[in-house]
């Protein structure tokens, strides 16, 4: 009967043991859990951007219209080519043109190349304006007719082919992504691709790099941080919960194992005691 205690308490013991090794493991994989989102968090907060100072519309984001409009108040008259020498379009140039009446009363027509200009001068306390900072112009032309129809305000959207950026002797390479400011921020930071700068003679361009240009500045990019914040707080709060509920569950098990040893112990002597008592009968 002992032998056969034992036997039972031994793997109940197996069992605790296995379970105990099955938490640790799921503790150790919310820690990497915590690890990752920390750092997503850290990128967050530290990620940056590519901001351009124009004439008109002060200073904002790096978007492909701005960059290479020729309007030298509302662009930086630049254009890209890749490190085989074409240059890079992204097949279709967006505008949005807006007709309004200003202070003096006079009628007046500006033409805007990416949505975050055109909300810096009509939107900038419309509580979206960060997320449509990256619409597209027709998008924005849409949403603008639908919330802003009192304000006098007349839109024209636009689209024509980039053929002031290359000339019939050159190459040329389409780019579906480069309207996008964080892909295109990305190819120019890597060297994929290279800014060239208008000279005077409107037939040439020379190589610029973008950390040496008076318009184009680094800046840490904040419109994100509070959501990355919002979402770092909760999704540790949670993971923390459930590290508590594992932590107690493995100090049950724990507090198991301690009563299964001792209860083997026991058992033990009690097999020792037996197997001598055994022995004195044969003495």
């Amino acid at each position: 009967a002992s032998q056969g205690r034992y036997l039972c308490l031994t793997a109940r013991m197996s069992d605790l043991i296995y379970e105990g090794q099955q938490i640790s493991q799921q503790r150790l994989a919310l820690s990497k859990e915590t690890q990752d989102i920390a750092k997503k968090y850290n990128d967050a907060m530290n990620n940056t951007k590519m901001e351009v100072s124009v004439v008109e519309g002060g200073t904002q984001r790096l978007y492909y219209n701005i960059l290479t409009s020729q309007d030298p108040f509302s662009g930086l008259c630049m254009r890209l080519v890749d490190t085989q020498g074409n240059v890079v379009i992204p097949g279709k140039n967006s505008s949005l043109e807006a007709t309004y009446t200003d202070e003096e009363g006079n009628s007046v027509t500006s033409s805007f190349y990416s949505a975050s200009s055109f909300i810096q001068k009509f939107m900038a306390t419309d509580e979206h304006s960060n997320e449509m900072a990256n619409w597209s112009l027709d998008k924005i032309k849409e949403y603008y007719e639908e919330n802003y129809s009192s304000s006098g305000v007349t839109l024209n959207f636009t689209e024509d082919k980039y053929s002031y950026l290359k000339k019939a002797d050159e190459r040329y390479i389409l780019d579906e992504n480069i309207n996008d400011s964080e892909y295109l921020e990305e190819m120019i930071k890597s060297g994929q691709y290279v800014l060239q700068q208008a000279t005077t003679d409107t037939d040439s361009w020379e190589e610029l790099s973008w950390q040496g240009s008076t318009q184009i500045n680094e800046v840490y990019d904040t419109s994100d941080d509070a959501a990355a914040k919002a979402e770092y707080e909760s999704a540790t709060t949670e993971l923390q919960r459930r590290d508590k509920i594992l932590e107690l569950s493995l100090e049950q098990i724990q507090t198991q194992e301690r009563a299964v040893e001792k209860e083997i112990d026991s058992v033990k002597e009690v097999i020792k005691s037996n197997i001598e008592e055994s022995y004195k009968t044969f003495a």
